[in-house]
């Protein structure tokens, strides 16, 4: 199955990003088959050769609507927006990528960057006939009604089908500054037509640790901030809230795999 991350460029933390794309690689790469693809804003940089030099397809690509969106933050005056939506809104293009290859793969799965394999995810996919796609729950696990979108199994016919309309509607939703990310626009157009994924397909790290866990996503801290955190140098009090359960257990793993390379197991 073809996986898909996407990053851009001018993101901020662009760097620490890349980190986290290096362990989301080397942990696929341990306890998975999938095909890694990049969807990429930006130009060849050492992130990307090392990326290639293991196997990492490269797709060079921009949002489609990123002119559009930058206009509308200025004027609302949300220009921190900018930096990163170029990244975060590349997944809309995942269907229009695929189509122009060739490639009539049913599913394909997208990941956020701060992402960390743990084991196969394939096993605990759903059936996703009659949905556009499958995702976990945001920050309950016992609630799959409340969506995240960090972790998406993609049915690319059904997307592919609206993906005019869903431009449209992202379009005309850019207004909504304020409270506007991709998760709101997958969460609103397609309000009844996606899947709930199990959570450990999606697992946070604040719900503590879980053996079973396939995917563990670093919903809200990330890892490379945990020292500045311990020292309290470091994050918002939501971030410190969210730095509990097993932040620290999936932190120190997560370095681990940069440090070596993917050499020690967890």
């Amino acid at each position: 199955m073809k996986w898909f991350l996407a990053i851009n460029e001018g993101s901020p933390y662009f760097r620490q990003y890349g980190d986290m794309i290096r362990v989301a690689v080397l942990t696929a790469a341990r306890h998975t088959h999938l095909e890694p693809h990049l969807l990429y804003d930006g130009e060849p940089c050492e992130l990307t050769q090392w990326l290639e030099g293991r196997g990492v397809v490269i797709i060079n690509r921009r949002w489609r609507l990123l002119g559009e969106f930058n206009r509308v933050a200025r004027e609302c005056g949300r220009t921190e927006l900018m930096g990163y939506a170029g990244g975060i809104f590349l997944r809309m293009e995942v269907p229009r990528v695929c189509a122009e290859r060739g490639w009539a793969d049913e599913e394909v799965l997208y990941t956020d960057c701060d992402i960390m394999f743990m084991g196969d995810p394939q096993p605990l996919f759903p059936d996703l006939r009659g949905a556009f796609f499958g995702v976990g729950p945001e920050s309950d696990p016992e609630d799959p009604a409340h969506m995240n979108s960090g972790v998406m199994l993609m049915r690319l016919p059904a997307l592919a089908a609206l993906d005019g309309s869903f431009e449209e509607f992202v379009r005309i939703a850019m207004a909504d500054c304020a409270r506007y990310t991709d998760q709101f626009a997958y969460d609103v157009y397609f309000r009844h037509g996606w899947r709930a994924l199990p959570p450990e397909l999606n697992w946070k790290p604040y719900w503590g640790e879980n053996p079973a866990a396939r995917i563990v996503h670093f919903h809200g801290p990330k890892p490379f901030i945990r020292a500045a955190l311990e020292a309290g140098m470091a994050g918002t009090q939501t971030q410190r809230d969210m730095a509990r359960g097993a932040y620290a257990h999936y932190s120190e793993v997560w370095e681990s795999v940069l440090r070596t390379g993917g050499e020690i197991s967890n």
